[in-house]
């Protein structure tokens, strides 16, 4: 493709007169061309500087919109292709505008589709997985969406069959858990994933099949899309989804994931079990009683102790059948700088301010039946409140405000 024909007319638009994140954007068509160009340096720093001036920090300016025919010209004629549809794929979807008419950039985005829509076919998979997203963005159903179905039937490679099936959701919804329904075990993980989504957001009832394909994904963070920012922990996410329904099946459903991870063997799915258990006890009322043993039952090592020591803090008093996780690690080295141990001991004056820890009791985690609990009738001794700790506690405050639901 032409490149020099793609940019015919750069000069000629009012870029002294249109604005972006910086003012005036007559600096574009220079960036326009560095981005095209062969040094890649030049285009490297082109790249940054577009995306800070027409999509800064997800907003989108007049300038924007004039940019989109030359950026999807580069693209098509395969200059930095990947990294070009992303910022265009960016543009579409904001809904963060300045200084433009509503939805005037993703129609922009929309008006080239013609030339975007064959990067589908890209010989490269990063290309075709970027194109599925971007086009996906632009809300043009009847011209993407038969686009998108048609290389759902072809994709073979993983991520990009994934980011598809993730465009043909966006577009339409039970068109996409239609697609979601027929994959198996067969299918790789990444799509999946992508079928699990593609399920909540048709809002389909979430069955047994569902959860087990869901605890067979553990864990999930090798499957997480860097396009979907707000998946970015995919556990935490669809614990989020079932919990937003507000029905009782689904809040059960949405517990049993968390128990489950924070259960497992594996130190990065209980480390995700975690984060879903600080999501769900955000969300939910009732999640902090529920998830409190499992918590405690995730408490295997000192790392993980400290990594959960303030989801604890922040539920309270709440969280006081977990305390004596907290003992043994609170009272270690008094004397000393320690940063775990005063981490511990702020979440514990907030648990159990009167908890205190026998003489000799070693730190003893259990594994995935929990830590040991303190003999009967020890001779306590109160653990000393360090300064740096009663500093941390009381900037803490209590327990955060009570869950939405």
């Amino acid at each position: 493709m032409d490149l020099v024909h793609l940019l015919d007319g750069l000069d000629a638009r009012p870029w002294h007169s249109l604005s972006h994140a910086y003012g005036s954007a007559e600096d574009i068509p220079d960036l326009l061309r560095a981005l095209a160009g062969a040094d890649v340096d030049a285009a490297d720093e082109a790249l940054s500087e577009l995306y800070g001036n027409v999509l800064h920090q997800g907003t989108v300016y007049a300038a924007s919109a004039e940019a989109v025919p030359f950026l999807a010209g580069i693209a098509a004629a395969g200059h930095r292709t990947a990294d070009v549809l992303a910022l265009l794929g960016g543009m579409a979807e904001s809904e963060d505008e300045s200084g433009v008419a509503s939805g005037a950039v993703r129609v922009a985005v929309a008006d080239r589709l013609p030339l975007l829509l064959p990067l589908l076919a890209s010989p490269e998979p990063e290309i075709r997985r970027t194109a599925a997203w971007a086009v996906s963005h632009t809300c043009a159903t009847a011209i993407a969406l038969p686009a998108l179905r048609t290389r759902w039937d072809e994709e073979a490679e993983p991520s990009a069959r994934a980011e598809v099936l993730a465009g043909i959701a966006r577009l339409d919804p039970q068109g996409g858990a239609a697609a979601a329904a027929v994959l198996d075990p067969s299918q790789p993980a990444e799509v999946r994933m992508a079928a699990v989504f593609a399920s909540l957001d048709a809002d389909a009832p979430w069955t047994e099949p569902m959860h087990k394909t869901m605890l067979s994904l553990l864990p999930t963070a090798p499957l997480r899309s860097d396009f979907d920012l707000e998946r970015g922990e995919p556990l935490a996410a669809v614990v989020e989804a079932l919990l937003g329904r507000g029905r009782r099946m689904e809040r059960k459903a949405a517990f049993a994931l968390v128990d489950a991870a924070l259960h497992d063997g594996r130190a990065e799915v209980r480390a995700e079990g975690l984060w879903a258990a600080d999501r769900a006890c955000m969300l939910s009322r009732s999640a902090p009683r529920r998830l409190v043993w499992s918590l405690r039952a995730a408490a295997v090592d000192e790392e993980s102790v400290v990594a959960m020591s303030s989801l604890l803090g922040r539920l309270g008093s709440v969280a006081a059948p977990a305390a004596d996780i907290l003992v043994p690690l609170a009272g270690r080295n008094p004397d000393h700088d320690d940063d775990h141990a005063d981490r511990a001991l702020a979440a514990l004056v907030l648990v159990a301010p009167t908890q205190s820890a026998p003489p000799s009791w070693p730190p003893a985690w259990g594994g995935a039946r929990g830590p040991s609990m303190p003999p009967r009738g020890f001779a306590a001794r109160r653990i000393p409140l360090s300064r740096t700790a009663a500093t941390s506690s009381t900037r803490s405050g209590t327990a955060s405000p009570g869950p939405r639901r």
